[in-house]
């Protein structure tokens, strides 16, 4: 068969969106996240979240969590970070919580090899980064 034959008989096909059976949005391409601070910069995240596998849900403000889990019902909710770097499931964190807790807790969940999404700033000091 040559191409041009091809392309005729090929006319009549439907052309789904790029990556609609496979590809990005695939259910095997979807990360086991955790988000670390719901409320404030965290709920800007919310969006992008409905895409992916939300296992944890983590703030000190459990009013705040029980909100976040309405939205995500399958996470588990914790008010302590360091039960979500303990939860098998969890791939990514996402780090939204205060500004002097961002560099420890990325560096707890990249020593457990997940990856990590942190809000800015990273860290306090360089030293801090860099560790």
């Amino acid at each position: 068969m040559q191409r041009r034959e091809l392309l005729k008989s090929a006319a009549g096909l439907t052309i789904l969106k790029s990556g609609s059976l496979r590809g990005q949005s695939a259910p095997s391409n979807r990360l086991n996240v955790a988000l670390i601070g719901v409320w404030g910069r965290g709920t800007a995240h919310y969006n992008v979240l409905r895409d992916e596998n939300v296992v944890a849900l983590c703030d000190i403000n459990e009013n705040r969590t029980k909100e976040a889990s309405i939205l995500f019902p399958k996470a588990k909710l914790h008010w302590d970070w360091r039960r979500v770097m303990d939860q098998k499931d969890v791939e990514a964190v996402i780090i939204c919580t205060a500004d002097h807790h961002h560099a420890f807790i990325a560096n707890w969940a990249m020593n457990r090899g997940m990856h990590v999404y942190c809000e800015k700033p990273m860290g306090i000091s360089v030293d801090e980064i860099r560790t």
